[in-house]
């Protein structure tokens, strides 16, 4: 069975989530140190993960008029969530720290999986695509173990060290929710 691959920032917000069979979907940018990146737009929503770790949630309400058009608005590859303008974003805030973006899409086990990571305002990670399944594969993904999945390797990338038992992903709290916009009420 071919898996439903959502179009990015359209159907996974508030109301608009009509298909449930998705067990989770999150699109985040996380940054490491305590203040707030100048580049971030005013009004976003910060969360913090750790004493090092703070994350955005990647939603319309975070990109206000810029949203719509233009060639920013493509995504990096055919078939990708990332978007242009969300790589000239973190890029932008990363001036002075590290950022990865990251967007994960599970269905009740297997899923799949994009990050790209930006140090002092160079891109040193990815754009990775990774999946569980063969049958998930777009143009650039790789089928990996989840162990080396593109968000597991991009939170190296920001210095999570995984727990025992756990991988980097649970081991920086982004379990804690399974929706974005679940983020926003953190």
């Amino acid at each position: 069975m071919t898996r439903r691959r959502f179009p990015a920032r359209a159907s996974f917000f508030g109301p608009a989530l009509e298909n449930r069979r998705v067990a989770s979907h999150i699109e985040l940018l996380i940054f490491d140190g305590s203040r707030v990146p100048a580049a971030l737009p005013s009004g976003a929503k910060i969360v913090p993960l750790s004493d090092q770790l703070r994350l955005v949630p990647v939603t319309e309400d975070l990109w206000g008029p810029l949203a719509a058009g233009g060639p920013d608005a493509d995504p990096v590859y055919p078939g990708w969530v990332l978007k242009a303008r969300v790589c000239r974003l973190a890029g932008e805030m990363s001036s002075d720290r590290r950022v990865l973006y990251l967007c994960g899409e599970t269905f009740g086990g297997p899923g799949t999986q994009e990050a790209a990571g930006w140090d002092h305002g160079k891109l040193v990670y990815g754009p990775s695509g990774t999946c569980d399944l063969a049958s998930d594969l777009e143009p650039g993904y790789r089928v990996v173990p989840r162990s080396d999945s593109a968000i597991n390797t991009g939170l190296r990338m920001m210095g999570v060290q995984a727990s025992p038992g756990l991988d980097e992903y649970a081991t920086a709290g982004l379990a804690r929710h399974r929706f974005t916009e679940d983020w926003l009420t953190d």
